[in-house]
């Protein structure tokens, strides 16, 4: 029986082979290793929106401070890892999520609900929140000798209603293709709050294709409805790309109160690992479409195990409040993998 190891992609402390202190002396200038590049597009439908460009070794990240500071296009050794949809990444208040979705290796959900439209005491929440449509306020973008950081704050309120500020920190350590991101998130508003947040980690070709496989820390797996019913018994592995191939969605029941990890794998052996804590993200969502003008699969570590929307998360008592002046920390690790026999 062969044996399975896995590695980090990139090694940690090492960058092409040699120490991070090796590799600076022989670099004429650092950017070449670390940088944070910073631009405006200037054209099409997203045209006066910004771009930050991370260069962290083998890792080339790109944030989007005009969605939330969320993840766009992600590379690794040149190799793209995130699903961006046809839509891109339009100006905020483009008509609708399904128009608007770019898709991107990260897109927030919340910061009030997720899921399908619902309305509450907050007001109209649409499909997956307000989140993705809000800009964020940069207040660090550093490339530093052991890492490349970039902090923001985004706000979501309402005149008289809810006031939450997210606080997010997106950290590449240098030579562990790893991608760090921390949000605290603040209620500074007079009232308690309920928050829901999702984080709709997507991945696409080539690491998703025929074969890709995730490995998911889940003691059960759910169908979310009859088109998923049909994929259940073979939820694990991607199939096979077809003309028309039905959006699915599956639930999966975490153990509670621990560091768990998700893995999606490709048949070259080129995968992405995705960590979390269950006590504060105790829900996760696998959604596929083998499609053959595209493929796709979301890993999506939420605050709350439904996918139903705000509605269904109140009746069934899944909603947490959060006090005045009182915050939570979330967050997740990104790391690329090599798995080899």
């Amino acid at each position: 029986m062969s044996r399975v190891t896995a590695r980090k992609a990139g090694l940690m402390g090492e960058l092409y082979g040699r120490s991070i202190e090796g590799a600076r002396r022989r670099v004429g200038s650092a950017t070449a290793l670390a940088a944070v590049e910073a631009s405006v597009r200037t054209d099409g439908p997203d045209a006066g929106t910004r771009r930050l460009r991370l260069i962290a070794g083998d890792l080339d990240v790109e944030l989007l401070p005009d969605r939330g500071l969320d993840l766009g296009q992600v590379r690794h050794r040149g190799v793209p890892l995130a699903w961006v949809s046809p839509t891109g990444w339009p100006r905020p208040g483009a008509s609708g999520f399904g128009a608007a979705f770019g898709g991107g290796l990260v897109t927030t959900c919340g910061l009030l609900s997720f899921g399908p439209p619902s309305v509450d005491i907050e007001g109209e929440h649409p499909q997956h929140g307000r989140y993705s449509g809000l800009s964020a306020s940069v207040v660090r973008a550093e490339a530093g000798h052991d890492a490349v950081v970039v902090e923001a704050v985004v706000v979501e309120a309402t005149v008289l209603g809810a006031h939450l500020e997210l606080r997010r920190s997106v950290r590449l350590p240098l030579g562990e293709g790893r991608i760090e991101l921390r949000d605290e998130i603040v209620n500074r508003g007079s009232r308690e709050v309920e928050p829901m947040v999702l984080y709709h980690v997507n991945l696409g070709w080539p690491l998703v294709d025929a074969g890709t496989v995730l490995r998911s820390p889940a003691e059960s797996v759910r169908a979310r409805d009859v088109a998923a019913e049909a994929g259940l018994s073979s939820w694990a592995e991607f199939p096979e790309p077809s003309a028309r191939y039905p959006e699915q969605v599956f639930a999966h029941q975490l153990p509670t109160d621990r560091r768990v990890s998700a893995e999606v794998v490709a048949v070259s052996g080129l995968g992405i690992r995705i960590s979390f804590d269950t006590a504060r993200l105790p829900g996760m969502f696998q959604w596929r479409v083998a499609q053959k003008d595209g493929v796709v699969l979301g890993v999506e570590p939420a605050t709350a195990p439904t996918i139903l929307g705000r509605g269904d998360a109140r009746a069934r008592g899944l909603l947490r409040p959060l006090a005045p002046g009182a915050s939570w920390e979330l967050g997740l690790d990104i790391d690329v993998i090599e798995i080899h026999p």
